[in-house]
Parts: structure tokens; C-alpha cells; sequence
């Protein structure tokens, strides 16, 4: 046990292991065939890095990914660990014969590398010696599993040349199912098998569901720039090319640069990619589940999947490339109604044999959706492992809890599935529900059912919402026949309508879903658009201002260093070490070495350069040098809204109501401050269902103005015609007056000429200490209209020409001249 950690420690800086890993290296020492199921994150590729730094014998490791390896073998290089690659890219030809020597510790391979080497070469390799041949994203190997490659199936034929040479299966996502297929097709003798907790704790798990009012890209760049902003970086899975490209474009033309996988690109152009994204040149990647297995990036600090996932595996696997060093990070969903009828094309692209089961992992991702309790225990429970509490860490358990009883409704959707024979959809009930009259309804005489009409006081929405939540909660079945999703009742269904009649049912209280009381707010109009809130759990160091400015110097250093080694700036070492090594703030190599997760070769190699940088700066900053911190606690903040990235709340004044902009406005604003589009161009804009009018987008863009936003004054002046002598007008008006507070006695003594509008702007410009005098008169030096408000100056927004990107019609996306992307009704008119 002592000389398993004193390695651990001297390569690795690790001062104890983490649960399982000290058992399975054991095993494997004893040369036993070991299955390792553990979440991602947990440590599993130490199971196999530490044996042969132990017993001096080479370990062969079969990955799926090129990239994948070489990211490996860079940082195992950078803690003086002998590793390499073989693959068909491999350009130095003396790899291959050092490797068939044993000179290296760790060797990595594809599948199809593995497979296609020569007899003499495993046979060489065998005689210098080798520990354990390691199979990582072992789940490949499975038909059952959400990554098939059939490459893996072919592993097993080394076990005749490695007779006595441990297999190791290692995989972070596996049914069981799933588990005893990895073991069957790699012949695995009586392994030992190891499965730990899938409790990503660190992680939040949110879902976000599209309505009428939320365009889902301006919620997109709100959470990409609140979760980058901390040098973290951020994934967004799509699951088409068409909206990974659009996304993409949408993105680049909003100032934020982000890189793009998917499969259709080139192998030399998706390389660039993935490098950039490694090594920290860009901080947002957009893509499909190309850029997938084993991505090996530890702080990744948010996944963004657009569109429901097409398995909840699947959801699984890629969430998890969140947090891997343990900080907190954040998964958000973002799901549409339209998501929900692709299950037929998951299914066709299925193996035939496989068809039933891709739609059954497919509907588990949909009741992950609509789920009112637990997100964590849900995910739990579904591999396998129970939990005793709600976790505290997700957005239905950190959201008040609005419970409801909704036995009626229940009980009338329920019916009506029933009464239908279950043969359909959610469609069909749900229009008979709403007393539709369609074709269809008639046809089948369901205009003649008792409920008929009987829950038009609903949207269409909410009654999907509430199918979903019975679903989830077991009072619903799914069929799956010819690759069409049918639902029924359930046993529980059942006996809920038993014990139930029209007139008087057993009380069903359930967790509503935000889908649900999103939808009743539109009816009672009631919803508040700028108080959606935004569950996260950032990560909070405690730093002081000081510390803050130390900790940016060091990741600088870390950068820097990388770029020197051709490396990734993880590779050197992770967030953690950086911020204990903050906190601490060793003086000399010894006291550098002593923080856990600082290896041997790191303060060999770069300990001198990072020791100068602490010593400069805490000089600079009057921080004490070898500080006694027993333990760096990172915690978890409480759910709370940040503030989005284009205001900042100004300076409160005597006279002044300063309020948040809400969304709307933010966007109204955008459109007209930022990009140039007039009044009336955004009151038109196309696609809207209904017009609004001039005088709402004119007001919106004072609220915003009133929250902090800047304003070029000159043209919003010149375009609502507010002049000096009309300002004049309305000053008198509001002496004679005497109260500002309602503008219908002003507008009362104005001509007909001065709009409410001009009263607003008025009003505005008064209230942000700005007459309209001073606001004509304002110019820049070039001679243009210089903006003015409550912006500090480092925060100002640089305006742009109009760039023609994407918006969001329902779930596809369409081009447009409009830079932002909204909903219809989020620019509706107020009540």
C-alpha cells in the first residue's frame, strides 16, 4: 500500500487514492482480469497507469480515438512517464520497434491497430514484458451499447497470443446488460468486477423546455459567456450538422469565438478543431456526438446539450466530460416539443435487432425532460444505484417546489388514452381533450367521448408537460411498433381511474414541471419573462482581490508553459493543484512538491518558473508567502441569476429606479443598439406572429437604458423625433402638471404631435441625470453619436454591422438579416 502511493505521489502527486482504484490495482498486479465501471471523473485510468510504473512492464492501452491518445500521451509525458502511440498517422518509425521492445511504460493503440499488428510483434513484446492490456470506453465492445464500434469485437482473438497477460475493461456507462456482454466478448476469465458510484456530485444537472416566450440562442449566449468567463471552457452537443454549423455561425457573429465537429468535416480540419479546444485557444466547442469518447479535457465547466440526446446513455456519457477535476460544473438540457418525434429516425438508424430498444433509451431521455422531482436520483436509479434523498444539486430540487394536485387532469388524460385504445401518440387524446373537430376526430367519433372539451382550458403544451409527468411517474406505458411510439395506461394508471370518477378523484399531488407553469402563466398572464431563473453551481474559491489577480497570473503561467511544451495547459497540471497552489503559495521546490497534485517532474521541470511568478506577485500584492491552509475548500454556490454579460447594474442615484432589464428588453435593445435596426423594423420583424407596435419596442429600450444599458442618444432622439424645443414642451407640460408619475394628464398638455414615446425618453433622460440638449449635442470625435448611460467604461458594447445568422423557428433554425434570434411573443405587447 505505501509504495503504491509513494508512485502515485511521485508521478502523479496524489496522496491517497480515490475509492476502488487501490483494490483494482491490486488485482491487476496479481494478474487478474479486472471490469472497471466508474463514473467519469472518478480515476479510472490510474487502475491501469500505476501497475507498470510498478512492475517495469510496458501497459498496452486500446483507445477508440486518435485524438484521444495523443491528448493521453502528452500528459503523461509531462509527468516523465514513458508513453507513446501506434497508430497509421504515427510519423516517427521508431515508435513501433522501441514499443515491440517494451521501451515505453504506457502504449496506446485503436482497435484496429491492436488487431492488425503481427504475431512476432506481440510475441516480442511478450518476451521484454507486458502487465496488462487495458480496454478503455470498454461499452464499444457492446451491440447494446450507445457507441458500438465493431472494431472491438475483434479484441478478444489477442487473448490466444496474451494468454497470461490481465485484460482490464474499463468504461464510465454501462447497463448491465451491457456489462455482461463486455465481459462475453472479450472472454474475460472470472474478472473482478468493479463498479462505483455514478454520482458526479460536483455536477448541477438543469433542464430548460422552448416555449412561446424564450428564445432559446439568446439563453444559449447568456449561459456560454456566464460559465467561460472564469476560463473555464464549455461543450454544446447538437444533434444534427445542420444545427451544429448554424449554432456555430450564430456564435461567431455574436463576438464569441467558438470551434465546430461534426462528421462531415475533414479529418486535418476536425484535428485544428479539437487542438484549439484542448490547448485553451478557443473555449467553446459546438458539435455532434462526433467529438465524443474519452474527450479527456478536466475543465470543462458546462455541457450544453441543444436538443433532447437521441439515448439517456448516451445524455450520460456526454455530460459526464463535465467537471472531470472535480470542480463544480453544469449540464443543461435544452429540449423541444419537436425533439420528441424524431424517435422514428433514431430507430431506423438503428441495427434492426437494436430497433426496440434505441427507442425505449430514447423515451428514458424524454422522461428525463419532463421530470418534476429529482434529476440526480433519476439518473441513479436508472444504472442501477438508489439514493436516499433529493441531492440539492439540480434545478427541480433548488427551484421552490410547486406542487399541485392534478388528479382531474390526470384523470381526464388518462381517460381519454384509454378510451382512444391506445393507439396513438400524445396528439390525439390531447386534441380530443381541447375539443377538436378535425378530420380525424370525427373519423374515429371520438367528438362523442365524454371529455371531449373538457380540457380546452389548457394548452397543447401543458397537456404534453403533464403526459410527460405521468410518464415519469409510472402511470403511463410506451409501445414501440414499427418504429411508431403508441401510449397507454399502466397497471398505476389503472388502478388511479378505478378508484376515480368524472365528478370526484383521489387526490395526486405531483411536482409541476416549469414547462407546465410556463404555459398557465401565458393564459393568467402572469409570467414574469425576466425572472426565469438560472440554477447554477459555480464554483466559488474564496479568494480575495488579491488572491484573484495571483490565480489569473498563475493560469497565464500555465498557458504560457504549455505553448513552450506543444502541450495542453491541463497536461501541465489541473485547475485544482492551480488553485490550492494559489492559496498556499509555496516559496520554495520542497514546499511546492509537498500540495497534492503536484508530481516530481512538474516542480523538476517547471517549478522554478512558477515559484517566481508567486513570489513577484505576492510581493506586488502584500500576500504572505507558505500560508497554512490545512484543506482548500471549493464550494458550491446557491442558485442564483447572474448577471448577463451586456449590462451591469449602474451606480444608484438619488431620484433613480433602477430595475434589471428583463430579457425583452435586452433584446429589443440588442437589435437596435447593437445592429442598427429601426423601430419599426424590429416591431415588424419577419416571422412574428402579430405586429407590435413602434412605441412598445421604444419603451423597451428605455427600460433598458433605466438597468444600465447604454444608449446612443443622438439617433434614438432623431428617430422619435425628440428635439430641443419639444423637450421644452413637455418640461412645461410636466410643471403644469406637477406629478410625473402618469403620462396622460402630460400628454393631455402637449400637441398632438408629441408621442408618449417622446414623454418616456423624456422622462428617462431626466431620471439618468442626461438632458435632451446635452444628448443632441453629444458627438464622438469622429463625428458620430457617442453612447451615453450608466455603462462603466470597460464594460462599453462595441457596436457591429448587421450579420446575417440564425433565429429559431420552433425547433429548426432559419437565416436572417435580424441579429438576434427571439420568439414570437417575446416582443409581444404588454397587457
Amino acid at each position: 500500500m505505501l509504495f503504491l502511493l509513494l508512485i502515485s505521489q511521485k508521478y502523479f502527486g496524489y496522496s491517497h487514492f480515490r475509492p476502488y482504484q487501490k483494490e483494482v490495482i491490486e488485482k491487476v498486479l496479481q494478474g487478474r482480469d479486472c471490469l472497471v465501471v466508474m463514473a467519469t471523473g472518478s480515476g479510472k485510468s490510474l487502475c491501469y497507469q500505476i501497475p507498470p510504473l510498478i512492475s517495469k512492464k510496458t501497459a498496452v492501452v486500446v483507445s477508440p480515438l486518435l485524438s484521444l491518445m495523443q491528448d493521453q500521451v502528452m500528459s503523461l509525458q509531462q509527468r516523465g512517464i514513458k508513453a507513446e502511440y501506434l497508430s497509421s498517422t504515427q510519423s516517427n518509425k521508431s515508435v513501433s520497434c522501441n514499443a515491440e521492445k517494451g521501451f515505453y511504460d504506457i502504449l496506446y493503440m485503436t482497435p484496429e491497430k491492436a488487431c492488425s499488428l503481427s504475431e512476432s510483434f506481440w510475441t516480442n513484446l511478450l518476451e521484454a514484458g507486458i502487465c496488462l492490456l487495458a480496454v478503455d470506453e470498454a461499452h464499444c465492445i457492446s451491440e447494446w451499447g450507445h457507441d458500438f464500434r465493431k472494431e472491438y469485437k475483434q479484441l478478444h482473438l489477442l487473448h490466444d497470443i496474451l494468454s497470461n497477460v490481465p485484460f482490464v475493461a474499463l468504461t464510465a456507462t454501462v447497463t448491465e446488460k451491457v456489462r455482461n456482454d463486455i465481459v462475453c466478448s472479450l472472454k474475460l476469465r472470472e474478472p473482478q468486477i468493479t463498479i462505483g458510484s455514478f454520482d458526479r456530485t460536483n455536477l448541477f444537472y438543469g433542464v430548460k423546455s422552448s416555449n412561446r416566450f424564450v428564445s432559446f440562442l439568446d439563453e444559449l449566449i447568456t449561459d456560454v459567456l456566464k460559465y467561460t468567463v472564469n476560463a473555464g471552457s464549455t461543450i454544446i452537443y447538437c444533434t444534427t450538422i445542420k444545427d451544429t454549423e448554424q449554432i456555430h455561425e450564430f456564435l461567431r457573429n455574436t463576438g464569441i469565438e467558438a470551434g465546430i465537429y461534426h462528421g462531415q468535416m475533414g479529418s486535418k480540419a476536425r484535428e485544428e478543431s479539437h487542438r484549439s479546444f484542448i490547448r485553451d485557444e478557443t473555449h467553446v466547442m459546438v458539435a455532434t456526438i462526433a467529438f465524443g469518447v474519452g474527450i479527456d479535457k478536466p475543465d470543462v465547466r458546462c455541457v450544453i446539450h441543444f436538443g433532447c440526446p437521441k439515448s439517456f446513455e448516451s445524455y450520460y456519457q456526454e455530460s459526464g466530460r463535465c467537471g472531470r477535476d472535480g470542480l463544480p460544473s453544469i449540464c443543461w438540457l435544452y429540449f423541444f416539443r419537436g425533439d420528441f418525434l424524431r424517435a422514428d429516425f433514431y430507430c431506423l438508424e438503428a441495427q434492426c435487432g437494436n430497433q426496440r430498444k434505441a427507442v425505449e433509451s430514447f423515451m428514458v431521455a424524454q422522461k428525463y425532460c419532463a421530470l418534476g422531482t429529482c434529476r440526480r436520483n433519476f439518473l441513479l436509479e436508472y444504472f442501477g444505484e438508489k439514493s436516499a434523498s433529493a441531492c440539492g444539486n439540480c434545478d427541480n430540487c433548488t427551484r421552490p417546489k410547486r406542487e399541485r394536485d392534478l388528479s382531474r387532469e390526470s384523470f381526464l388524460l388518462l381517460s381519454c388514452i384509454k378510451l382512444c385504445g391506445g393507439n396513438f401518440g400524445f396528439n390525439m387524446p390531447i386534441d380530443v381533450l381541447r375539443g377538436s373537430r378535425a378530420k380525424k376526430i370525427k373519423i374515429n367519433k371520438f367528438d362523442k367521448l365524454p371529455m371531449h372539451g373538457l380540457g380546452k382550458d389548457n394548452s397543447s403544451n401543458w397537456w404534453k408537460a403533464l403526459g410527460g409527468l405521468l410518464l415519469a411517474n409510472g402511470m403511463m406505458l410506451t409501445d414501440v411498433l414499427y418504429c411508431i411510439i403508441f401510449f397507454s395506461v399502466s397497471p398505476d394508471g389503472v388502478q388511479f381511474l378505478c378508484t376515480s370518477n368524472t365528478a370526484q378523484q383521489k387526490p395526486l399531488m405531483l411536482a409541476m414541471t416549469t414547462e407546465m407553469i410556463e404555459e398557465e402563466a401565458v393564459d393568467s398572464s402572469q409570467r414574469q419573462i425576466g425572472n426565469h431563473q438560472t440554477f447554477t453551481s459555480l464554483d466559488l474559491y474564496s479568494f480575495t482581490e488579491a488572491e484573484t489577480k495571483l490565480y489569473n497570473m498563475l493560469l497565464d503561467t500555465r498557458m504560457q508553459i504549455s505553448k513552450d511544451n506543444g502541450t495542453t495547459p491541463y497536461a501541465i497540471c489541473g485547475d485544482q493543484t492551480i488553485i490550492k497552489i494559489t492559496k498556499i503559495r509555496p516559496s520554495t521546490r520542497a514546499r511546492l512538491a509537498n500540495i497534492d497534485g503536484v508530481n516530481q517532474h512538474f516542480v523538476a521541470t517547471h517549478g522554478t518558473m512558477i515559484l517566481e511568478t508567486i513570489s513577484r506577485l505576492s510581493q506586488e500584492l502584500n500576500l504572505q508567502l507558505n500560508s497554512v491552509v490545512t484543506t482548500v475548500h471549493i464550494q458550491s454556490s446557491s442558485p442564483k441569476e447572474l448577471q448577463h454579460s451586456s449590462w451591469i447594474k449602474p451606480k444608484k442615484k438619488k431620484h433613480s429606479s433602477w430595475k434589471k432589464p428583463i430579457k425583452v428588453n435586452i433584446v429589443a435593445w440588442r437589435m437596435w443598439q447593437t445592429y442598427g435596426l429601426s423601430f419599426g423594423e424590429i416591431a415588424n420583424w419577419p416571422g412574428r406572429a402579430v405586429p407590435i407596435k413602434e412605441q412598445t419596442v421604444i419603451s423597451y429600450v428605455l427600460e433598458a437604458a433605466q438597468g444600465g444599458c447604454e444608449v446612443k442618444w443622438v439617433r434614438f432622439c432623431k428617430e422619435i423625433g425628440l428635439s430641443v424645443d419639444i423637450a421644452s414642451q413637455i418640461g412645461t407640460a410636466i410643471s403644469k402638471v406637477g406629478a410625473r408619475d402618469r403620462l396622460k394628464p402630460i400628454k393631455e398638455e402637449l400637441p398632438e404631435n408629441v408621442s408618449y414615446g417622446m414623454i418616456k425618453a423624456f422622462l428617462t433622460m431626466e431620471e439618468l441625470g442626461l438632458s435632451v440638449k446635452q444628448a443632441l449635442s453629444a458627438t464622438s470625435s469622429d463625428g458620430q453619436p457617442e453612447s451615453t448611460g450608466n455603462m462603466d467604461q470597460n464594460h462599453r458594447h462595441v457596436e457591429s454591422r448587421p450579420k446575417k445568422i440564425q433565429k429559431v423557428h420552433g425547433h429548426g433554425l432559419a437565416s436572417t438579416n435580424v441579429p438576434e434570434a427571439t420568439e414570437d411573443a417575446m416582443m409581444r405587447e404588454k397587457p
